[in-house]
């Protein structure tokens, strides 16, 4: 079971557009890491484990994104640039001045705007099983597949989740997180497949020049390793850490391997 860390606090951050963002801090001490949540199909309890893991060594805060926990739902802004501007105002409403970033997933191009924007402010960058869209000119959504992720989101999140974890002897750990993914808003996911301009982070990729670790698994399922290796090789200070036989999110599946590769490099340890 992911764990469930007692925030010695928590409040409602105000993003640029007026959505509220629920946020919630751990931990203590001048180093500060944020959590910037991957897609809007979680909320941040999935990052539980390195909540637990990191919250004796720097302050800790995570954050719902717009459309799933007990941020609010609005009914259209999930571009990247407000989800960066959502972590910028948790970062206002926390009193933090300068932190590390951690990620995971589609999380990383909210990420990359935020560091390619304020490079002074961010010190180092994790990302976890990273997935960006690199070609020139992205294909747009396929409508049935948002009428179908409208209509039945059981039935897309069941699959995705059981392709997020391939790894032998995963059954909890898969029905945890599909009972997390449906309690989000589908129709959130929809807008945002519309809204999205994924060549603007990707772009910005070569501006990112903090120190940045990059943790895959070499059977992710989800995002190739080749995909991986391009997002890494277009970020000037980047290191890629391959963690063998692990799916897409080995920060939740395996936190035994990714938390200590996770406080070495945030020079937690």
């Amino acid at each position: 079971m992911i764990p469930t860390p007692r925030p010695r606090e928590h409040g409602l951050a105000t993003s640029v557009d007026g959505t509220r963002i629920a946020w919630y801090r751990y931990g203590g001490g001048e180093r500060a890491i944020l959590f910037v949540p991957t897609w809007n199909i979680v909320d941040a309890r999935v990052v539980g484990h390195q909540v637990a893991a990191l919250q004796a060594h720097a302050t800790v805060v995570t954050y719902d994104p717009r459309g799933a926990g007990a941020s609010e739902r609005p009914e259209r802004g999930y571009d990247y640039p407000l989800h960066a501007a959502d972590a910028l105002a948790v970062l206002a409403a926390t009193g933090i001045e300068r932190a590390s970033l951690v990620t995971a997933s589609r999380g990383l191009n909210a990420a990359v705007l935020m560091v390619a924007g304020e490079p002074d402010r961010f010190g180092r960058l994790a990302a976890i099983a990273p997935y960006m869209r690199l070609e020139p000119e992205p294909a747009p959504p396929d409508p049935e597949r948002l009428e179908a992720l409208r209509t039945d989101w059981r039935g897309f999140m069941v699959p995705f989740m059981h392709n997020v974890f391939t790894e032998p002897d995963s059954a909890d750990v898969i029905a945890e997180m599909i009972a997390i993914g449906l309690e989000a808003t589908p129709e959130a996911v929809v807008v945002q497949e519309v809204e999205t301009d994924w060549g603007r982070p990707a772009r910005l990729l070569g501006s990112v020049t903090c120190p940045t670790l990059v943790v895959h698994g070499d059977s992710d399922a989800a995002v190739p390793v080749s995909l991986v290796r391009g997002i890494v090789a277009a970020m000037p200070n980047a290191r890629l850490e391959l963690i063998p036989g692990a799916g897409h999110r080995p920060d939740i599946r395996s936190p035994e391997i990714v938390n200590p590769l996770l406080l070495e490099f945030l020079r937690l340890d």
